[in-house]
């Protein structure tokens, strides 16, 4: 693909925040610096101005309050969608954990899959089908630790479940090391490791997420990880590594590593870890465009 100013990026945020978040802030720049114009664009709208060359989806942080017409709409932009729209809508559903865990592509902790209605007010029948003291009970649908709760045997399920809302939920057992070495983060561009971080959450908390308290430290991962989550992200449907992805692992007392989550909609990319990064997903994402473009000629 020719580097020129004609080329046109479109970042895709989300209507109620629709300016860049911190971590992306150096996009723009790095995408001038190799010829590209972007332009911020949230989600639910026609991308503003003249016509784009493609779509880079960043921060649609609230997309999980009305999925469908999310998955619709990046499915009708008129331009190539990084990550595609098949990877984003595989992607949206944990139950894309099963998924992998069914095929051996990863180790998650002991999950069941649930309807709101078989939820009942306490949590010993829910815990007895993972075999665990506790567990964590989320949608299926969800980000940001939304309407997620830790339950516990003798107690009853907390109500910011609100399984009044209806929809399905996975619960898994509690991942007991996730307190004591913290949860980490792996980045990748192009399927080509980048950088990680490791978070803990506060005391007394599970949530690792730095709004609920949690902290993040740029480090190097062990070498198993890494491994672990190469092997995963060549699981993802379609036969391409994402554009970019973050996989978070749990280092486990004896066995494999366990996948939290596979985060290839809006991740936080931690950019600001790795020098260099944002020119490393700039680069992803052209190689990307390119091959669509070739497609599409061919």
């Amino acid at each position: 693909m020719a580097m020129s100013r004609e080329l046109r990026l479109a970042l895709i945020t989300d209507p109620a925040m629709p300016e860049l978040q911190p971590d992306d802030a150096g996009l723009p720049a790095a995408f001038a610096a190799r010829g590209v114009e972007t332009v911020v664009a949230p989600w639910g709208e026609p991308l503003p101005g003249r016509p784009c060359d493609g779509a880079l989806v960043r921060s649609p942080w609230e997309y999980f309050m009305d999925p469908e017409r999310f998955l619709r709409w990046v499915e009708a932009v008129e331009a190539p969608v990084l990550n595609s729209p098949e990877i984003l809508r595989w992607n949206h559903d944990k139950r894309y954990l099963l998924d992998l865990a069914r095929t051996g592509a990863a180790r998650i902790p002991p999950t069941v899959l649930l309807d709101s209605p078989e939820i009942g007010a306490t949590a010993d029948p829910l815990l007895e089908q993972v075999g665990a003291a506790r567990g964590v009970l989320k949608p299926t649908v969800s980000g940001g630790a939304w309407r997620t709760a830790v339950v516990e045997r003798g107690q009853p399920v907390p109500g910011e479940i609100d399984v009044t809302a209806g929809g399905s939920f996975l619960l898994q057992a509690f991942v007991e090391e996730l307190s004591v070495s913290g949860e980490w983060s792996l980045t990748y561009f192009g399927g080509e490791y980048s950088h990680a971080v490791l978070k803990r959450s506060s005391p007394g908390d599970f949530r690792v997420q730095e709004e609920h308290g949690g902290s993040v430290e740029f480090v190097d991962p062990p070498p198993e990880l890494l491994r672990e989550a190469e092997g995963i992200l060549r699981a993802v449907p379609g036969g391409v590594p994402p554009v970019y992805g973050r996989v978070d692992l749990v280092a486990a007392a004896s066995g494999r590593p366990y996948l939290m989550e596979l985060e290839l909609i809006e991740p936080e990319l931690f950019l600001r870890a790795r020098p260099g990064s944002a020119e490393t997903l700039v680069r992803a994402t052209l190689a990307a465009l390119d091959a669509a473009r070739s497609a599409n000629e061919a």
